[in-house]
C-alpha cells in the first residue's frame, strides 16, 4: 500500500466535516502516514497525530454546546483583535500539553501565514499548540501570533489546503479535503439546512437593525419581486458574508495550487457550502456530510489508496 498523506484544509466549522473522513478511513483499514493541515485543519491533523483516535474527536465535537462556544469566544480589550485567544489557549494545552510537533507519532506540518510579507509559514518543529494558534488565527479575529520577529496568522491566505506540505512530509500519494465550497446560493433556500445558533443571533441581529426608523427609511424596495421567491429564499445576513469571503478567496488559491501539483492526489469536496463558519452546534450533520462523502467515493478512493 502506498504511504498516504492527508492535507486538512481550513473552513471554520465545515472543517470538522474531516472528523467523516477519518471515521471512514479507520474503518476501512486505511492507515496514513503523514498529516498537514491548516487552521481547523491543522488541529484535527495534530489531533490525529498526537494519537487521538477519530471516534474520539467526534464525541469530543459532538459535546461541544453553544454555552462553550460563547465562552471560548471573548471579547479582547487590548485593541489588537476583536477576540483573545486565552481560553482556546487552555483548551489546546488540555489536548497537547507541551508537547512538541517531533514528538507526534506520526509526521505532521501545519501551515500559517506571516501578515507582514504575506508568506507561507510551515511549522515542522516546535510547541504543537504555538503553531495551532497561528494556524488557526483567523486575522482581526484573533491576536497575531508574535515569533522570531514575525506576524503569523491564519494559513488559510495562502494555503487553504496544505497538499504540497503533505508530499514534502513524504507522502506518495495525498488525499485532500477541500471545504471552502460555501455559495451563500447553497444557504438560501428556507429549510434546505437547519438554522443553527448563530444562524438565529444574527437574525435578531438583523431585526434590531431594521426596526431603527433610520435604517428602514435606506432599505432597498423589493416590492417588485415575485411573493413566492421571499416567502422561500431569505436574506443575506452578517455571518453569510464573512462565510463566503473566506471561502471564496480559499477556493480560488487552492485552483490556482492545483495547478502546480505533480503527485498523486485524490480531492474530496463534501456538500458542507450550507454552513456558516461558526456552526460548531451543528457538528453532527456537518461530520456525517464528511463521511457521506468518503461513501460515496468508496471505490476509488480504496483504489487510489492501494
Amino acid at each position: 500500500m502506498k504511504k498516504i498523506g492527508l492535507a486538512l484544509g481550513s473552513g471554520a466549522a465545515r472543517g470538522l466535516s474531516q472528523i467523516g473522513l477519518l471515521l471512514w478511513l479507520k474503518k476501512n483499514g486505511i492507515e496514513v502516514s503523514c498529516i498537514s493541515g491548516t487552521s481547523i485543519g491543522s488541529v484535527i491533523g495534530a489531533a490525529i497525530s498526537y494519537g487521538y483516535t477519530p471516534e474520539y474527536l467526534r464525541d469530543l465535537a459532538l459535546g461541544i454546546k453553544w454555552t462553550d462556544t460563547l465562552k471560548y469566544l471573548r471579547p479582547s480589550l487590548k485593541g489588537k483583535s476583536f477576540l483573545e485567544w486565552r481560553k482556546m489557549d487552555e483548551f489546546m494545552r488540555e489536548m497537547f500539553g507541551d508537547r512538541t510537533i517531533e514528538e507526534l507519532k506520526m509526521p505532521y506540518a501545519c501551515v500559517a501565514t506571516d501578515i507582514d510579507t504575506g508568506d507561507e509559514y510551515v511549522f515542522r518543529t516546535g510547541r504543537v499548540t504555538e503553531a495551532l494558534r497561528a494556524s488557526a488565527c483567523i486575522p482581526a479575529i484573533f491576536p497575531a501570533v508574535e515569533m522570531e520577529g514575525l506576524h503569523l496568522v491564519d494559513g488559510a491566505l495562502v494555503n487553504p489546503v496544505p497538499i504540497n506540505v503533505a508530499f514534502e512530509l513524504g507522502a506518495e500519494a495525498v488525499i485532500g479535503i477541500n471545504v471552502n465550497l460555501s455559495i451563500f446560493t447553497e444557504r438560501m433556500t428556507f429549510g434546505e439546512v437547519p438554522a443553527s445558533r448563530m444562524d438565529k443571533v444574527d437574525s435578531r441581529i438583523r431585526e434590531l437593525i431594521e426596526r431603527n426608523p433610520l435604517v428602514q427609511k435606506k432599505l432597498i424596495d423589493t416590492s417588485g419581486l415575485a411573493e413566492k421567491y421571499h416567502k422561500h429564499r431569505r436574506k443575506r445576513k452578517i455571518m453569510d458574508v464573512v462565510t463566503d469571503t473566506a471561502a471564496i478567496t480559499a477556493s480560488k488559491i487552492l485552483s490556482l495550487q492545483l495547478l502546480d501539483i505533480d503527485g498523486p492526489l485524490y480531492l474530496l469536496r463534501p456538500e458542507v457550502g450550507g454552513y456558516q463558519d461558526f456552526d460548531f452546534d451543528m457538528a453532527e450533520d456537518i461530520i456525517n456530510h464528511g463521511y457521506r462523502n468518503a461513501v460515496e467515493a468508496g471505490d476509488e478512493l480504496l483504489k487510489f489508496c492501494r
